[in-house]
């Protein structure tokens, strides 16, 4: 169960990320998405103690939401940075 509410909770982050940061390049959702998935799952499940198919507990929501956040951040940053 936490597996599933990690993945959706990390697509939510990325799709409000794009969102809210106005970022309409092509495929760039799907990126800011990805992101979010990735970093979720990765902070959700070291901070749930690697349990992933059992409840998700609050530390684990919380450093999911807590890192994912300003890993799409730093995500825009990068992706609009000028060379």
């Amino acid at each position: 169960m936490a597996l599933i509410i990690l993945i959706t909770l990390g697509a939510l982050l990325g799709w409000l990320g794009s969102i809210f940061l106005r970022l309409e390049v092509p495929g760039a959702v799907m990126r800011m998405m990805l992101v979010g998935v990735v970093t979720c799952l990765a902070a959700g499940l070291i901070a749930n103690g690697g349990i992933f198919l059992g409840s998700l507990s609050w530390l684990g929501f919380g450093a999911a939401v807590g890192v994912t956040l300003p890993t799409i951040v730093g995500y825009y940053a990068f992706a609009t940075r000028e060379i």
